[in-house]
């Protein structure tokens, strides 16, 4: 995104990096120390609705390395003054957004909060944050689908992200739905938010055949039901998994692997690329390896 793109510009600034290879040293990994330079302010003015900007870690691709298989050419920068400095939320700009571009990167969100609520490390408290940032979000969604330029929508939207920001760092872990998207967006050009949309129903599905997984989906279930009765409509009785693939459907984003131009002959790659993203290993339901990944994409298909 814009936003991390700009948090890596001021870190190379910070670092006096001069080209792509000396980002290298400031790139992190797992149980390294924060960065601790200190970056020049930025103002952020977001415009879509995958939330960035409300975090001190950056996410960028590694062009060289996207080709190469086995290599993860999604890169985290994490720096302590990498929060922008000021965050403007203005839903008057959001309205010039692309469609598709707003509603995709809004499931990027419900990907946040989906994985949050699901995750072992919930809490009462996070839980709480979560269940009402994903039913502020999704009712925006629907409401902009119908109304690209209804302000209230877009605001609605934008709050909710930023609650499910604060339901984020209260506790809880992503697991393999951001996992794979790291790796689809990285290695294979899908756009950020078509990750989601594809990845997501599928980790539920695959997840809900374990016990304590299917618990947690649970509270997913309730903030859709919640909405759905808050709306008058009746009660759908879905899964975890139907409500987010109703909703990635109902807003007219891709839904299957194929629509985003990902075939078959591929999915053991993305599988085996996907097991050195760290978000693997907190995935509520146990990953043993790479077929446990492919098995979550060829339900993807």
């Amino acid at each position: 995104s814009l936003t991390d793109g700009a948090k890596v510009v001021r870190i190379a600034l910070a670092e006096g990096v001069k080209d792509s290879a000396g980002l290298d040293a400031c790139r992190y990994e797992p149980g390294q120390a924060l960065g601790t330079a200190t970056l020049m302010p930025q103002v952020t003015i977001p415009t879509t609705l995958s939330a960035g900007e409300f975090s001190f870690f950056a996410g960028s691709t590694n062009a060289a390395r996207m080709a190469e298989a086995g290599k993860n050419a999604k890169e985290v920068f994490i720096y302590a003054s990498a929060l922008p400095h000021t965050i403007i939320l203005d839903p008057e700009l959001a309205r010039h957004t692309p469609p598709w571009l707003l509603l995709s990167t809004g499931i990027r969100s419900v990907d946040h909060a989906v994985e949050a609520l699901c995750s072992a490390q919930g809490n009462p408290f996070s839980d709480t944050l979560l269940q009402g940032a994903l039913k502020l979000l999704v009712g925006g969604l629907r409401r902009a689908k119908a109304d690209p330029a209804d302000p209230r929508a877009l605001l609605d939207c934008q709050v909710g992200i930023w609650q499910v920001v604060q339901g984020c760092q209260s506790g809880p872990k992503m697991g393999a739905s951001h996992a794979i998207g790291h790796i689809l967006g990285g290695g294979f050009n899908v756009p950020h938010g078509y990750t989601s949309c594809v990845a997501l129903p599928a980790v539920l599905a695959w997840n809900a055949e374990h016990a304590q997984a299917l618990a947690r989906q649970q509270l997913v279930r309730e903030a859709f039901e919640e909405l759905e009765a808050r709306e008058g409509a009746a009660p759908s009785r879905r899964t975890a998994a139907g409500h987010v693939r109703a909703l990635v459907q109902e807003l007219g984003l891709p839904g299957r692997l194929g629509e985003v131009g990902i075939g078959r002959e591929k999915l053991q790659e993305i599988a085996e690329r996907t097991m050195d993203d760290r978000l693997v290993d907190t995935n509520p339901r146990p990953i043993s390896g790479w077929a446990d990944v492919k098995a979550i994409l060829e339900a993807a298909m």
